[in-house]
């Protein structure tokens, strides 16, 4: 009679040498998500499924902790190595041994680019590199090299925000710097940054940020060391009006998830439901993807406000991903530091979701202006501000770039490459049928574009969710494309009109010389 011994009981695993599908020793690609998928018996692509995102929620509720005590700490560089350890280590969790390597080659990387390349250049060339870098992981497995973990990818991509983000900085200070203007000086003062090799590595796996964000630049990372306010600030008041939505967000996830599950797009059977639910199928999709969202979001937030990192005077009026813009208001608090104590503070500057505004705002252009915002500070700043083009392309190249840094499925693509199309309809929409129509009729539009939003945005955002080509297609298909099609639509209808009423206003414009010259009574 032979005894079944539980995998809990036999370790052995731990310190046998097998090899992973990719070639590599297990030790090589060894994370808490495989060993928890050995111990329950399961396949490791299944155990992520049931506990990668546990760790990740654990993690998070982890570093927000940490903030408490690390914020009093009083020696500047310890407290940077403390966060910097805790970073790596966490990054070390969920990426394992081998795959750990890739942020820690994209900061040594761009660490040398930032430092020894000319300042006139180096931001396009850590671009460049950053991106391709990204590229060569999402396809590593055409080279012979495993795919990183899920989380260790998400970090992957915070980092070269900052990396990039850092280049930019640097090259915008020397130009500053050179300027005689004095504007270019005051901001120059704001924007002084002198990086150090090792400061570089303290940005990049600062553990706030470094698994889900918020994108913040170094000088908002230098002020938390160096500036008082975030030792003024009140966070727990702050912390406690973040965090509280988080367990709702958690439930209406949990809630949409079950009763509205994601793959019932890519099955027959959706076929057999009526041609509306099938339309309207995803606005719970894309509800439950949104509350998902919000919540990894606010806890990323919730890290900053716990450590004080982004905090500053209300004067300043920081903006999410920029920090303070009132640079005078800045200057004059820097000057009478008895203000400090008593003046309000806020964390804007960290803010990634307006969930609110996002949700209940009318028109798409501001339910992504309050999504992501740091994210969408650093496309607007480096990528929409930085192309010479004309709007619709600078749009276009925007949402390439950003299509380009979520990865190489198709369905990051066929979303974020069909948001110009909503935008510019959008536009054309509101100036044929809502600018300079009385203010009952606004209002009337106003809710009736609040639901074509929220149709339209799911409809693109569920290619963004399920992300392959087939699964795509197949349930656009099933809706024989209904969203391109009325969005087509609705674009030619109020370009038609608008070029009609220009026409007509030009003609009545006219009309009072033609007359003037006529020689008939």
């Amino acid at each position: 009679m032979s005894l079944n011994r539980s995998p809990l009981m036999d370790r052995s695993f731990l310190f046998s040498r097998p090899v992973t599908q990719t070639g590599l020793p297990v030790w090589c690609d060894f994370t808490f998500t495989t060993l928890i998928g050995r111990c329950l018996n399961t396949p490791p692509s299944s155990a992520i499924m049931q506990t990668e995102d546990f760790i990740y929620l654990f993690l998070l509720l982890l570093s927000i902790s940490i903030g408490f005590v690390l914020r009093n700490f009083k020696d500047v560089q310890k407290k940077k190595w403390i966060s910097t350890t805790i970073g790596f280590t966490m990054l070390l969790i969920v990426s394992g041994v081998y795959h750990v390597l890739h942020p820690v080659i994209l900061t040594l990387v761009n660490a040398v680019i930032v430092l020894y390349i000319n300042k006139r250049f180096c931001h396009i060339v850590s671009f460049v590199f950053c991106f391709s870098y990204l590229m060569f992981i999402r396809t590593s497995e055409y080279f012979g090299v495993a795919y990183p973990p899920n989380l260790c990818s998400t970090a992957v991509m915070m980092m070269v925000l900052k990396m990039v983000g850092l280049a930019y900085e640097v090259n915008m200070h020397s130009l500053k710097q050179a300027s005689n203007d004095e504007s270019d000086k005051q901001k120059e003062y704001f924007m002084r940054i002198k990086p150090s090799f090792f400061d570089i590595f303290h940005y990049s796996f600062c553990y706030a940020g470094v698994l889900v964000g918020p994108y913040y630049r170094y000088r908002t990372f230098e002020d938390l060391f160096n500036k008082p306010y975030s030792k003024s600030v009140s966070h727990n008041d702050f912390l406690k009006k973040r965090i509280i939505v988080v367990p709702l967000y958690i439930f209406l996830y949990l809630l949409s998830d079950y009763f509205f599950p994601l793959s019932l797009a890519a099955s027959k059977e959706i076929w057999d439901f009526p041609f509306l639910y099938r339309v309207f199928y995803v606005w719970p999709w894309f509800f439950s993807f949104r509350m998902r969202i919000y919540c990894a979001f606010v806890l990323g937030e919730c890290i900053c406000i716990s450590l004080g990192l982004g905090a500053y005077p209300e004067k300043g009026a920081a903006q999410p991903g920029a920090g303070p813009t009132n640079l005078n208001a800045m200057q004059e608090i820097e000057n009478e530091p008895k203000l400090l104590k008593v003046i309000p503070y806020n964390f804007e500057t960290i803010r990634g979701m307006n969930e609110m505004a996002s949700e209940f705002r009318p028109t798409i252009r501001e339910g992504i202006r309050y999504w992501n915002m740091t994210v969408q500070y650093w496309l607007a700043i480096y990528i929409y501000r930085k192309t010479a083009a004309s709007k619709p392309i600078k749009m276009f190249v925007t949402m390439f770039v950003s299509a380009l840094w979520h990865g190489v499925h198709p369905g990051y693509y066929l979303s974020l490459l069909g948001t110009p199309l909503l935008l510019i309809s959008e536009i054309q929409v509101e100036k044929a049928f809502r600018k300079n129509a009385p203010e009952l009729q606004q209002k009337i539009y106003d809710f009736i574009w609040y639901f074509v939003k929220m149709q339209s945005v799911s409809y693109m955002g569920v290619a963004f969710i399920l992300l392959e080509i087939r699964a795509i297609l197949h349930y656009w298909s099933s809706i024989y494309y209904i969203g391109h099609i009325f969005t087509l639509v609705l674009f030619t209808i109020a370009f038609l009109k608008n070029r009609f009423a220009k026409r007509t206003f030009k003609k009545d414009k006219n009309l009072p010389s033609e007359l003037e010259h006529s020689k008939s009574l």
